[in-house]
């Protein structure tokens, strides 16, 4: 038995050693750059050099070290210091000519080069420094950009893809899609008249903080855009076998819910963090290109576009610091597809950090992308590489909502807290009655929108050139617009009461909505405006499962599975009513290739709409907490009611949800359908008490799933440890056990060697606290029956390539040569490999 396991050892190293070498020659993995560039319009308020525009950030400066820009509070705004932003020497080089410098030096690669995405209000703030020559800006600025556009890869695309973008920087998934349209068509043009229209405008969409939901997708297939990037951690947070482990190097977050899980695998998984940015990544998945959907609701057309997921931690890492491809050869190249490539997107802040500094373009940039090429990856375009590798039309995966990892106390959660922070109790619980001053501005801005797309309605087509730069022909509903865009400036929201940010979005409403009020008074018992409906939130995120995060101090907690989901309405002719409306899905699955739980006609596997009116609450428009950091000097003219409704006495579903409300003319809007899992709230005992393991029967060569759920005595631990030996307490260790939110337990997960007889295990936090099973501890003996391996190999599931060397050497061993049927079904991989080896082995 040793003599002949020992020299399947051997060939076994050899053929993963040579397979390994081999796999890592033929990788196809690509890599590329993504630099974002924002200034925000630092104070929207009406021009004085230029009306009817709004001041850019030469005029804001001007007119506060004047003493004008004065309001009540008793000071000029902005309260930012515009010179200091402006006048780095590093945002100078970055925002005029460093990104060409950086393209140029990559022209000796045939299709490297790099996207950047330049915002919409940063090209009105560069205009108006380098018109008068200020602070180091020039005019002909925007030449380096064209020149950087006009070389071209092999393959004929743009060395530099200047991006699709919203003009001011706003948050996508929280936008109605008339404004996202307006953002979007508002970009469009501003770029057309700073780089021109050859190259046409980008086919690719970068979302503000890699802000991403399904729920855009109609919006930028309409207005022609055809792929977007997203945020890799919300790909591997809807993968089955997404490895759940809370901390900054993992799940930082509320735990995904089990609507947005898939039936995919991901299997090679890799962990990574800097920062407190991190998490858990899938190769190859999690850096491929695929496809994603959107039905509309109504009429269930489908929209599908491609998305090109950013590498969130190796982004975050390629900001901060010199790095090299060792992250790649390691954890992405050994498991590409040269069918399906990988292409390993670094996208950051081109204008912050280390990132935006001469020692990353000049020397990071060529240095990294040298490295990558010399190593046998690509450097390329994502244009170029979409091209050369078309995304399969059945390759449709579902994205959850969500950011980058960068965004400090948001960490990509799928609500997007950082610019909505949620309403909660001390037992972290929803509270109508909470408020925070993110929260408190969509209830301005969705107000606004309404006032201002009902005067847009009254005024019949407008200009998007009057929106983006009005002139004395520009009409009032226009000029609304215009005001309105830089309201939803995500940053606004992002740093909260930091400086005179809370008022800012404001300040653009009330001007937008003094222009939009011109219109509607003067169509007096006219209305054909639907409602706004801000897009319905739910709290907790994982009803009747595990919270976890920044909003519970980075502690555990046991949701109840109970929830509400709450939103802003408005109408300028007010409310008739606000119905919340739910169903509950029949199986608990929602399915990408199937559609009936994403439109409101429904069908068969969905139930019937339930019907419940929401609560109407006003939103006081003051600082009622009292909070020294604000100062709310300017008051909104209007604002939202919060809208809010329970649900109960729901347990382990899934129900898809949305919103209707209807005005006081009969106008009906609906928000879109949206899904959640309830879980349960109390988790009854298992059949094997509240310690349990799978599978039920352990033989040698089986992997060990041990559970200790939610009625143990140590359920609140944080973190759990399983005291485990073998053998009769044998090689005694302490390992920390991983929270498993679909089972609502501890896990641990142990590979059994062919020697071991029994497993003994107690629990333990490390702090003097035991569960010993009221001193009879736990024990697990193991079945020496080879004859448990029988069955087919089935090649679509998740066989780990260790259980399949261990059903080898357990054949080797007991001589037992019919243990295993092998089925290929054309499909023969390295497991097939494997075990065809061993046979001949025998």
């Amino acid at each position: 038995g040793y003599s002949a396991n020992r020299e399947f050892n051997l060939s076994m190293n050899s053929i993963f050693l040579m397979l390994f070498f081999f796999g890592w020659l033929k990788s196809n993995v690509h890599t590329s750059y993504l630099w974002h560039l924002q200034q925000p319009n630092y104070w929207p308020e009406t021009s004085q050099w230029n009306s009817p525009h709004y001041q850019t950030a030469w005029e804001s400066h001007i007119l506060k070290i004047q003493g004008n820009n004065g309001y009540s509070d008793g000071n000029q705004h902005p309260l930012n210091d515009l010179e200091e932003i402006f006048s780095k020497d590093d945002r100078v080089a970055i925002y005029q000519y460093r990104a060409k410098d950086a393209v140029q030096s990559l022209l000796g690669l045939h299709e490297a080069g790099a996207q950047v995405n330049y915002s919409g209000c940063l090209i009105e703030n560069i205009n108006s420094l380098a018109m008068g020559g200020q602070w180091g800006y020039n005019p002909g600025w925007e030449n380096n950009f064209q020149i950087a556009r006009s070389w071209t890869t092999s393959g004929g695309f743009p060395r530099m893809d200047i991006m699709s973008f919203t003009m001011h920087h706003a948050l996508s998934p929280l936008l109605d899609e008339n404004c996202l349209r307006k953002q979007i068509q508002a970009h469009r043009f501003i770029y057309s008249q700073t780089f021109g229209n050859n190259p046409e405008y980008s086919k690719g969409y970068w979302p503000a903080e890699c802000s991403f939901s399904e729920r855009i997708i109609k919006v930028l297939v309409e207005e022609g855009i055809e792929w977007s990037v997203v945020a890799n951690s919300h790909l591997a947070r809807t993968l089955q076998d997404y490895p759940l482990h809370f901390g900054s190097n993992g799940c930082n977050i509320d735990p995904p819910n089990k609507a947005d899980v898939s039936e995919i695998n991901g299997n090679n998984w890799w962990s990574g963090q800097i920062d407190g940015r991190g998490g858990y990544f899938a190769a190859p998945f999690c850096y491929q290109a695929h496809k994603a959907k959107y039905v509309d609701p109504e009429t269930g057309t489908e929209y599908l576009i491609d998305i090109i997921p950013m590498g969130d931690v190796l982004s975050y890492m390629n900001g901060y610091g010199s790095m090299g491809t060792g992250e790649i050869t390691q954890n992405i190249a050994p498991f590409d597809d040269p069918s399906h490539p990988s292409i390993v997107l670094m996208a950051h802040d081109g204008d912050n950090a280390w990132g935006g500094g001469a020692s990353y373009y000049y020397e990071s940039v060529p240095g990294f992308a040298n490295q990558a090429d010399n190593n046998g990856f690509s450097p390329t375009t994502i244009q170029h590489f979409l091209n050369d590798h078309p995304v399969p039309e059945n390759d449709i995966v579902h994205v959850e909502d969500g950011s980058w990892v960068n965004a400090a106390n948001d960490w990509g959660h799928p609500q997007f807290i950082n610019w909505i922070w949620p309403f909660y109790d001390n037992n972290y619980e929803f509270n109508p009655d909470g408020w925070t001053e993110d929260a408190r501005n969509w209830a301005v801005l969705t107000a606004a929108e309404n006032r201002v797309e009902t005067a847009e309605n009254l005024s019949g087509e407008l200009s998007i050139e009057n929106i983006v730069n009005p002139n004395s022909d520009a009409t009032n509903a226009e000029l609304a617009w215009h005001y309105l865009l830089p309201g939803f400036t995500s940053g606004y929201m992002y740093y909260g009461a930091s400086l005179d940010m809370e008022v800012k979005p404001t300040l653009a409403c009330n001007n937008a909505t003094a222009f939009a009020d011109i219109v509607i008074n003067s169509h007096s018992n006219v209305d054909n405006t639907a409602p706004t409906i801000f897009i319905p939130q739910r709290y907790p995120y994982n009803p009747g499962g595990i919270g976890f995060g920044p909003n519970y101090g980075y502690n555990q907690h046991q949701n109840s599975s109970n929830f509400y989901i709450w939103t802003y309405v408005y109408d300028v002719n007010n409310l008739q009513s606000v119905i919340l409306k739910y169903r509950i899905d029949g199986d608990g699955k929602n399915p990408i290739n199937t559609n009936v739980n994403d439109t409101y006609g429904g069908g068969a596997g969905v139930g019937e709409w339930n019907n419940v009116e929401m609560i109407a609450k006003e939103v006081p428009t003051g600082n009622i907490t009292n909070s020294p950091e604000i100062d709310f000097f300017i008051l909104p003219d209007y604002i939202s009611d919060l809208y809010y409704v329970e649900i109960v006495d729901l347990s382990e579903v899934l129900i898809d949800y949305y919103v209707e409300a209807v005005d006081n003319y009969g106008n009906q809007k609906k928000s879109p359908i949206q899904h959640v899992w309830v879980g349960e709230y109390n988790q009854g005992e298992s059949e094997n008490g509240y310690v349990w393991w799978t599978p039920e029967v352990v033989t040698n060569g089986q992997t060990v799933h041990i559970f200790y759920g939610e009625e143990g005595i140590l359920h609140s631990s944080n973190p759990l440890y399983i005291h485990f030996g073998t053998n009769g307490w044998e090689n005694i260790s302490d390992s920390e056990m991983n929270y498993n939110f679909y089972e609502n337990a501890w896990e641990f997960i142990f590979l059994m060697d062919s020697d071991i007889n029994t497993i003994n295990f107690v629990f333990t936090d490390l702090q003097g606290s035991w569960d010993n099973n009221s001193g009879q501890d736990w024990l697990i003996t193991i079945e020496d029956e080879c004859s448990e391996l029988n069955g087919d190999i089935n090649h679509d599931l998740a066989i780990n390539i260790l259980d399949v060397v261990l059903m080898s050497n357990c054949i080797i061993e007991s001589n037992c040569s019919n243990c295993v049927d092998i089925n290929l079904d054309g499909n023969g991989n390295i497991l097939d490999i494997v075990i065809i080896i061993n046979f001949i082995l025998q």
